[in-house]
């Protein structure tokens, strides 16, 4: 990604990567009131793609226009296809661990695949993490441990929705690992551009057929707001992300992006009554928030070391 490095280009950068990140923190918030009209999760999925997609491609053809076009190789074309495959996959954990355990602590849930990743690179690498990283790694659990004691309310914590929750983390760090391969020659629009095409044909291919006509025939309000959800949280925040990654420090990027599980904490117990964390709560969000925040600068340093920029 180019950088400038003069005066304070830093600063509109940030400001586009923190908009991105609140309006994604909103995705869990604008999917529970969708669900208050009786939407089921596997609806509310193809009604985003399929809505989605098409503004992926309308924006990103404007954004390269100009640009050679890109050919890509069959070993691309392929893990475009996994990673859209992945990204399904987490989409539909997240929409239904939304649905079991609320917007507060599917947030906090998801927001491990950091550490995940890093288990996903130690693997890889056939080597343990470093102290620091373990250091991380522990922090992060004993804070989900705090989260789950009692005293915590909104929702109803499940098994079936904590399998969600990790499933969803998972998918996403793989997601993540593989599109690094990926992004660089292809550009990051034009990759999210095809990987969410692939999204989508899963989404037609896996839910479309068994999801009654009845059923994708949604309320005029519940229909307004998965058209919010489209836009606000996830065709714009992409391109407001990857623009503010353009124009930004990668390190600080990360630190602006890892208060997303707070914004969406701090709206759910605006909008919704039933979401509210007890003390032990708010510790374990803060320990999970910590350790994520050391984990990127724990990154930063180690690239920093071998030459490279971190990536995000």
């Amino acid at each position: 990604m180019m950088r400038e490095t003069h005066g304070k280009w830093w600063q509109s950068g940030l400001v586009l990567v923190a908009a991105a990140t609140f309006a994604i923190a909103f995705k869990g918030i604008f999917a529970r009131l969708i669900y208050q009209y009786g939407v089921p999760v596997d609806t509310v999925l193809i009604w985003r793609f399929f809505l989605a997609v098409p503004l992926f491609w309308i924006v990103a053809r404007w954004l390269t226009r100009g640009q050679p076009p890109v050919r890509l190789s069959p070993r691309q074309w392929f893990l475009c296809a996994l990673t859209g495959a992945l990204f399904f996959v987490s989409a539909w954990c997240d929409f239904h661990a939304i649905a079991a355990l609320g917007a507060s602590v599917s947030r906090m849930v998801l927001y491990l695949f950091p550490a995940l990743l890093m288990v996903i690179q130690a693997a890889e690498q056939r080597r343990l993490p470093g102290a620091a990283q373990l250091a991380v790694f522990a922090v992060a659990w004993t804070g989900i441990a705090l989260l789950l004691l009692p005293g915590w309310h909104g929702g109803t914590l499940s098994l079936a929705g904590l399998l969600y929750g990790f499933g969803a983390a998972t998918c996403y760090a793989v997601f993540w690992r593989i599109s690094q391969s990926l992004t660089v020659p292809l550009g990051s629009v034009r990759f999210n551009q095809f990987s969410n095409s692939f999204t989508l044909l899963f989404m037609a291919a896996f839910l479309l057929p068994n999801t009654p006509a009845t059923e994708l025939a949604v309320s005029a309000p519940a229909f307004a707001w998965i058209l919010v959800l489209v836009v606000f949280s996830t065709v714009l925040p992409f391109f407001l992300l990857f623009e503010g990654l353009r124009r930004a420090d990668a390190a600080e990027a990360g630190v602006v992006a890892m208060f997303g599980p707070v914004v969406t904490i701090s709206a759910a117990m605006l909008v919704f009554p039933d979401e509210r964390l007890g003390p032990l709560q708010w510790l374990g969000a803060a320990l999970i928030l910590a350790s994520i925040g050391a984990l990127k600068l724990v990154k930063s340093r180690r690239s920093e070391t071998a030459g490279l920029s971190p990536s995000n």
